[in-house]
């Protein structure tokens, strides 16, 4: 690993510190003939790839993708896996939310699992899936979460897997201060590269699947995000790793497939999923008064 000398003048984009190495270099899938570094503080431990190393467009990207996934459907079908994410905030929140906004909604799965009654809105870029999320009849913000004037703050603010996309991470984490309630509750999840599935991947010189530019730009470290929302007092309270679902070896034979899920759905929530063996990162955090 080499590191970056004065001439380089690259900094943190999370702590601002000059103790920054260059990583490794990743290729883009999306873009294969460009090559993004993959920078690494020293000082907070985080990572991160430099948006402006090329001269690309997120926005197109993400609608690109997003208009990709053609079985998209207003039909709605409640999953697991949100049923467990709802029931674990109300149990961390004790009391029944009056208000809801998921930030990166799609197209409003998580919030279809709340009842009719409360306040769920979304905030989504994607105009393909902001137009079947409001057609189940969902508020949807069609911006960028910080250029939003909101008229409310709410009890509940998720944002799942959206930290990595974006090109300041720092103005999202303050803008979703100012629109959570006193003892309300933040969801946060996050891939990490503090990770033992990462670590493996890397030392036999395989590719970790978090590793896209110019998709994902930011791999935040667990100290540093604590340490920026303390800041504005919130307050860790609970605290998990998970594989995701997408570990599985046996994807291609059916019956071991399923057998092998429903093992894994166990194992993530097991004790396991304390100590950080898979990469996905959840972290919920409550406003203190």
């Amino acid at each position: 690993m080499q590191l970056i000398g004065v001439n380089d003048k690259m900094e943190c984009k999370f702590c601002n510190s000059s103790n920054v190495i260059h990583y490794k270099s990743i290729n883009s899938p999306y873009y294969p003939e460009k090559n993004y570094i993959l920078y690494e503080c020293k000082h907070c431990l985080s990572r991160f790839f430099d948006v402006h190393q090329h001269d690309i467009s997120i926005n197109e990207l993400y609608e690109k993708l997003a208009t990709s996934k053609k079985n998209l459907s207003i039909k709605f079908m409640k999953s697991q896996y949100w049923e467990d994410q709802k029931r674990f905030i109300l149990q961390i929140l004790k009391k029944t939310p009056r208000s809801i906004l998921d930030v990166g909604c799609r197209t409003g799965d998580f919030l279809m699992h709340f009842e009719d009654a409360m306040i769920r809105e979304g905030v989504e870029i994607s105009n393909y899936c902001t137009e079947i999320a409001n057609q189940r009849g969902l508020r949807i913000y069609n911006k960028n979460l910080e250029s939003i004037n909101f008229n409310r703050k709410y009890d509940v603010v998720s944002a799942y897997n959206i930290l990595e996309h974006l090109i300041d991470p720092l103005s999202f984490l303050d803008k979703l201060n100012s629109i959570i309630n006193n003892n309300g509750i933040l969801v946060i999840l996050i891939p990490t590269h503090e990770s033992l599935r990462e670590k493996l991947l890397m030392r036999f010189h395989k590719k970790w699947h978090m590793y896209v530019p110019p998709e994902h730009l930011n791999f935040i470290s667990k100290w540093f995000l604590d340490y920026y929302l303390s800041k504005y007092n919130f307050k860790l309270i609970e605290r998990y790793y998970s594989s995701g679902g997408i570990f599985n070896p046996f994807k291609r034979i059916p019956v071991i497939n399923a057998l092998f899920n429903k093992f894994m759905y166990f194992v993530d929530k097991s004790f396991f999923n304390k100590l950080p063996i898979f990469d996905h990162l959840f972290s919920y955090y409550k406003k203190i008064e």
